[in-house]
């Protein structure tokens, strides 16, 4: 059995390391694919390529859609991997979850009609509505609608601040989308799923006072967490309503609605869950892969 590995990066970063070393202790074939240099053609049949070389793999691990600059980037890196789907690879997480989790509003979206509790959020080009929603909550976090890892995310109590940024980011034809604030404690609670089961929890603390982002690549500080049946009955069906077979379930709690979802990454990294656990998802991860590329 073939496993690709996909990132963009010229070389596999830890997690990617972890996923190739774990296909190869298996006595599988594990391989890595930068995804800018797949290429998929139609020519009285369907065909993929990495460079000049066809592409034949059993199942591929998408780590990374790389750096997408374009919606013709973004949208030719999807349709390829729905190309690979359509050939029969099985691909994880699926095309249409991975995609639906990247759109963060879209995923929030979902998990809402599911019944999940999620923060008050709103997606707009309107600076005027973005600035009452502020001035409607006691703070706001401002995102970029597609990212990652707490970069480029701003929290403001002040609206006339709040504006003032909207007005630099519809100048820079960019969507607004701003979240209200949850007041938790000093920690926010990372689930990480494989699956239909929790494999293991974190909380995150911030790195220091006055810093209220907790992701670990902000310097976050991670420690093992045993998380409540509820918590984690709300994380596992926040991956089945995503469609996602994998993920890293963000979850805080509201001191008068309880827990809130306010993310769900579909590529996470887990190296502060891997130290503070001694979990390695890597391994779950290539288990469920085979279990589904079997299937």
């Amino acid at each position: 059995m073939r496993i690709a590995v996909i990132h963009d990066s010229k070389r596999p970063d830890q997690p990617a390391r972890e996923l190739l070393l774990n296909i190869k202790e298996r006595g599988l074939t594990p391989i890595f694919l930068r995804i800018s240099s797949l290429s998929s053609s139609l020519n009285g049949g369907f065909d993929l390529f990495y460079g000049k070389n066809r592409v034949n793999v059993d199942g591929a691990v998408v780590r990374s859609l790389g750096s997408v600059t374009s919606v013709e980037q973004y949208v030719r890196r999807l349709t390829l991997l729905k190309s690979m789907e359509a050939l029969g690879v099985t691909v994880m997480n699926p095309v249409e979850g991975l995609a639906l989790a990247r759109d963060k509003y879209g995923a929030l979206m979902m998990l809402s009609k599911a019944g999940l509790r999620i923060p008050k959020t709103l997606v707009t080009e309107d600076i005027g509505l973005a600035y009452n929603f502020v001035k409607g909550v006691e703070k706001a976090v401002i995102k970029p609608l597609i990212g990652s890892r707490g970069y480029g995310m701003v929290l403001v109590n002040d609206p006339e601040v709040a504006f003032r940024i909207f007005r630099t980011i519809v100048a820079f034809n960019q969507v607004i989308y701003v979240q209200e604030y949850i007041n938790k404690s000093d920690y926010d609670v990372r689930v990480f799923v494989v699956g239909d089961y929790v494999l293991a929890s974190i909380k995150r603390f911030a790195p220091r006072p006055g810093e209220w982002r907790t992701n670990i690549a902000q310097g976050g500080r991670a420690e093992a967490y045993n998380p409540p049946e509820e918590m984690r009955e709300m994380a596992v069906k926040a991956c089945e309503t995503l469609g996602l077979w994998y993920a890293g379930v963000d979850i805080a709690e509201d001191p008068e609605r309880g827990y809130v979802i306010f993310e769900v990454n579909a590529a996470p990294d887990w190296r502060g869950l891997s130290e503070a656990t001694g979990v390695k998802p890597a391994e779950a991860i290539i288990e469920h892969m085979i279990m589904r590329c079997k299937a």
